[in-house]
């Protein structure tokens, strides 16, 4: 998985400076991830769901790299 922009404790200083308003504005889908968001991601490759699914990253961003070519 490449989780995109999550609050976390890692990110809130960012968070502080710029604010989460300013920063979900930016994301296509107008909100920042959390965690529920990378627990179905998460499920679906340690399931049956995925279980044909190999060698694969999935953004999970929202649709951020899709903006800026990741």
């Amino acid at each position: 998985l490449a989780p995109g922009f999550f609050p976390s404790k890692m990110t809130k200083g960012t968070l502080a400076a710029v604010g989460e308003d300013n920063l979900a504005a930016r994301a296509p889908l107008m909100r920042l991830g959390d965690d529920e968001d990378l627990k179905g991601a998460a499920l679906l490759f340690a399931s049956d769901a995925g279980k044909h699914i190999t060698g694969q990253v999935l953004a999970v961003d929202g649709g951020t790299s899709a903006l800026i070519g990741g």
